[in-house]
């Protein structure tokens, strides 16, 4: 369970290791959107890892890399096709960065995790859901700040224009450093000075 934990907060990829920030601005405009993106993510993430666990012996280790991106590679045309029958919308939503999921898999899964396949599970779930928990929560700002709504459904509402440059990639980038302060605030680290 600590390697569960960690992948959720203490090494979060979002807000402790800085991983996978371009979908983070890009794409949590919404806390709908952030939550279809960290949900796909993190189911592939699961599955791959899996079948990684399945042909770690059966596959030498030269080809290990490029057997892994072709696995990635399938799972996320499989999962396009999926939502793209199912809900286009999402799709268009999701724009390039759905694609580009495999990319993310590959980036915040460790090349050389070894272990049973519960011990491995364990952190790629934790992975998963830290990464998904992250979008979630900046979508939920983005969309508070830049439409006074959450999940689409309007709470706030008045005279004032919502804050626009919350739904903005320099106003995410703004919102994520604010989130990893937090973080760092509320874990005790960062700001050490190394000689």
């Amino acid at each position: 369970m600590k390697q569960f934990w960690e992948g959720v907060f203490t090494k979060n990829p979002v807000f402790v290791l800085a991983l996978g920030l371009v979908p983070a601005v890009a794409v949590t405009t919404t806390a709908l959107s952030g939550l279809a993106l960290g949900l796909i993510t993190a189911i592939i993430m699961v599955v791959a890892a899996v079948i990684d666990w399945l042909l770690v012996s059966h596959v030498p280790d030269n080809a290990k890399l490029p057997v892994r991106v072709l696995v990635l590679i399938l799972l996320v045309v499989g999962a396009y096709s999926l939502l793209l029958r199912e809900n286009p919308g999402l799709v268009a939503s999701l724009g390039i960065f759905l694609p580009l999921v495999a990319f993310n898999d590959l980036l915040l899964q460790p090349k050389d995790e070894e272990g049973s396949l519960a011990h491995i599970l364990l952190g790629t779930c934790g992975r998963g859901l830290g990464f998904a928990l992250a979008l979630v929560i900046l979508g939920i700002i983005r969309e508070f700040l830049g439409m006074g709504s959450v999940f689409g459904q309007q709470i706030v509402t008045g005279r004032l224009a919502p804050l626009s440059l919350a739904g903005s990639v320099p106003g995410g980038l703004v919102i994520v450093g604010l989130l990893m302060a937090v973080v760092n605030v509320a874990t005790k680290r960062g700001g050490e000075l190394h000689d």
